[in-house]
């Protein structure tokens, strides 16, 4: 009986194990095959106005403002939203705008939301135009299950967007019993350059299937003369990796980032390395609890190892820490939905804004050195009291945490 219930167990695994290779032969070629056609997209630079947004009472608060004043279309992308209190508001909001004869779109990931089929009905009833994106696919059936739209694009009509981490869902106004405070950061941007978000919104639209829309690019600036300038990056696949290794190799003075998820290939903490090495500052913030603690073990090596070549590692303890932010030399900054993962570098569709402007730069810089005042300094010290399940899952093959 043990021999046979051990013969059971190696076949179980070895058929595990072919199918994981399966799984990884096709999610590379799916990356490859997407990638081809789906190069990193870096827009032209254009004038808008930006307010930030840290918590989600206020990110809500403004973007329920901004939705009743629409009057041509208003287009909303996010990765994860939910069934609950606050998406039935929105809900509500969006039909009420379609049938004041306002285009409303919404497009939600297809794996990312929990959107019920009788609510998706109920809106498309009234006049709500509603879209899955990123479909599995059976060509590379694997790659299209990891291949997410991580992105948040919000235009409404072409003169107000929004992009940034926050998602829509109760969760983000920190009534998850679980994460408790919700730290977030996301923009609003006023003016010419939300005409760069509808097109992304446009362009994914249509390749999930939706009806083609009709679409030029605003003709007049609708901004102040001194607003910041922003240009966007949209981004499939490495060639995130190569323009953030291309940021920190130019940075002078600091370097400040906040991440929820921390797995940095070699070339990124080589990069944070010689920056250091270079006299640059560089401060990086991550949440104490997660809500997926696999990502955290592999980070290890990489956090000891920078700290070992004098990166700052903050912990934030407040709740969790949910930002995507990076801001260099007080000058600019970037907002947006990338994570510091293999997900965010090499699987998922992301959006990231581009803002040049010192005083924005350091109006986050403010507002995380408050984030930092809740946080604890990593030291070297907390690797050594680390529990030991965490210690053994520390040397997690690189080949695993890809999809982390």
């Amino acid at each position: 009986m043990l021999i046979k219930g051990f013969k059971g167990f190696l076949i179980a695994a070895a058929i595990s194990v072919l199918l994981f290779l399966i799984m990884h032969w096709d999610v590379k070629q799916g990356v490859k095959n997407y990638t081809r056609t789906h190069p990193v997209s870096e827009t032209l630079s254009r004038k808008g106005s930006i307010d930030i947004f840290n918590t989600g009472e206020s990110f809500y608060e403004k973007l329920f403002e901004d939705i009743k004043q629409g009057r041509e279309h208003i287009w909303i992308h996010f990765f994860i939203i939910r069934d609950d209190e606050i998406t039935k508001e929105l809900f509500g909001m969006l039909i009420e705008k379609a049938q004041e004869g306002v285009d409303v779109r919404l497009s939600v990931d297809y794996l990312g939301s929990d959107i019920q089929k009788k609510t998706v009905k109920k809106m498309e009833e009234g006049g709500v135009k509603v879209v899955k994106s990123r479909p599995l696919n059976m060509h590379n059936v694997f790659y299209s299950l990891h291949h997410r739209n991580h992105r948040r694009l919000i235009s409404i009509d072409q003169r107000i967007g929004y992009i940034g981490g926050f998602n829509m869902g109760d969760e983000y106004l920190g009534k998850d019993p679980k994460l408790g405070y919700w730290r977030d950061y996301h923009i609003r941007i006023f003016g010419e350059a939300v005409g760069e978000i509808s097109q992304q919104f446009k362009r994914d639209w249509e390749e999930d299937g939706g009806e083609s829309i009709k679409l030029s690019f605003p003709v007049h600036a609708t901004t102040k003369k001194d607003g910041s300038r922003v240009h966007f990056l949209f981004s499939t696949g490495d060639g995130l990796v190569d323009k953030t290794i291309h940021w920190i190799n130019e940075a002078k003075e600091s370097v400040t980032i906040t991440t929820p998820y921390f797995i940095p290939n070699v070339k990124l903490t080589s990069a944070l390395k010689d920056a250091v090495n270079r006299g640059v500052k560089v401060n990086i913030l991550v949440p104490d609890d997660t809500d997926a603690w696999f990502t955290k073990p592999p980070s290890y090596r990489i956090e000891k190892s920078l700290l070992d070549n004098g990166v700052n590692l903050y912990l934030y303890e407040k709740g969790f820490f949910h930002g995507k932010v990076m801001v260099i030399d007080h000058e600019w900054a970037d907002v947006g939905t990338a994570n510091w993962d293999p997900r965010s570098f090499h699987l998922n569709d992301e959006s990231n804004a581009i803002v040049q402007d010192v005083e924005v730069a350091r109006e986050l810089e403010r507002l995380i050195d408050q984030d930092i005042q809740d946080s604890e300094k990593l030291t070297k010290k907390a690797f050594d009291e680390l529990p030991f399940w965490e210690i053994a899952l520390r040397k997690t093959p690189k080949w695993l945490y890809y999809y982390f």
